[in-house]
């Protein structure tokens, strides 16, 4: 019976697994956007759509756009709550960059001749 129940439970989070990577891969999909971007700039060409309806469904989009570009990349400097807590610099011959820096062990690697 527990070897059932394993199984039964094993394939569960199978299906699961594979929903969330459908959905996941759905909500990163950003080519229907650029799709209704394309149809509203040749509506808005052919008549069908005023300045003010454009620039409304062009702000959604682009907005949308931007959030899957965030989730597929992930915070990038300049977003709130992103900033940069330090650095470190190194230099051949010149020792650590960083006042209390601890400098690295340097290997010298063999030069090819030519």
């Amino acid at each position: 019976m527990l070897i059932i129940d394993k199984l039964l439970v094993g394939g569960v989070r199978f299906v699961l697994d594979k929903l969330v990577s459908a959905v996941e891969q759905e909500l990163d999909d950003d080519q229907p956007l650029k799709d209704r971007l394309l149809q509203a700039q040749m509506q808005l060409e052919l008549g069908e759509l005023s300045d003010a309806e454009f620039a409304q469904i062009e702000a959604e989009v682009m907005a949308r756009l931007r959030e899957i570009r965030e989730r597929r990349e992930g915070p990038q400097l300049g977003d709130a709550g992103v900033a940069v807590v330090g650095i470190e610099v190194e230099a051949d011959g010149i020792g650590p960059a960083a006042a209390g820096g601890k400098k690295k062990s340097q290997k010298k690697v063999p030069r090819r001749k030519k």
